[in-house]
């Protein structure tokens, strides 16, 4: 029974607090309350106050980390109606993949060897820019400490929604392609569900560059860091 309370606390405490979130987003409208910083903040102080293991919390909390596979497979829907657009922007996509893309993977790393950090430490920045499954995988694969890479791997994402996108906007930069672009690389899934929630066209174009990006990482860590 002590096993089955486990495993339904992580998956609740989850799906609660993420309720949460969605109700306060939709309420107050404010960047830094998406859902995610929501309930990481809560759960985060849940666990701290109650002294429960962060290991026993994530039991049941797996299960999302499961489902996240498949749910990537629901922004091809919107993808499909703006790939004309993606076909005809390919190759500077490709290109802003793979400039964007390498300097993600080699910055956070090289910046915390210059800092001194431990080897594991390091190596689990290298995945932070791909989502999440697949840097768990990555970061394992590497060496590194697959727990601290899930917090690189949010810091770049919420990064990316609450400063990226409205930095674009002072900037000027308006070209659904190039906003698209850069949010998918620098800010995976998180960044490009909230460039959906005001344009599909920027959207499938952050979609096609976080999943470009992913590969292109997949493919650096097997050939250099495995």
């Amino acid at each position: 029974m002590n096993t089955i309370i486990t495993y339904l606390f992580g998956a609740l405490l989850t799906l609660g607090t993420y309720a949460i979130g969605i109700y306060l987003y939709k309420r107050y409208k404010k960047t830094w309350m998406q859902p995610l910083i929501v309930a990481t903040v809560l759960i985060g102080a849940l666990l701290v106050l109650t002294n429960i293991p962060y290991e026993t919390y994530m039991k049941g909390a797996n299960l999302w980390n499961w489902l996240l596979g498949p749910a990537v497979v629901a922004l091809a829907y919107p993808l499909y109606f703006n790939l004309h657009m993606v076909r005809k922007y390919f190759g500077p996509i490709l290109l802003g993949v793979l400039g964007g893309g390498l300097f993600g993977l080699f910055s956070g790393y090289l910046l915390t060897k210059w800092l001194g950090a431990d080897a594991d430490v390091s190596t689990s920045t290298i995945p932070k820019n791909a989502t999440t499954p697949i840097a768990i995988e990555l970061s394992e694969m590497v060496g590194g400490i697959p727990s601290l890479t899930v917090v690189y791997v949010m810091i770049a994402g919420i990064g990316g929604a609450v400063l990226g996108i409205p930095i674009l906007d002072k900037m000027g930069i308006r070209h659904p392609v190039a906003r698209g672009l850069s949010v998918g690389i620098a800010s995976h899934g998180f960044g490009t569900a909230k460039l959906f929630e005001t344009s599909d066209r920027e959207g499938s174009v952050s979609t096609v560059a976080y999943i470009l990006t992913a590969i292109l990482i997949t493919v650096v860590c097997t050939l250099f860091f495995s």
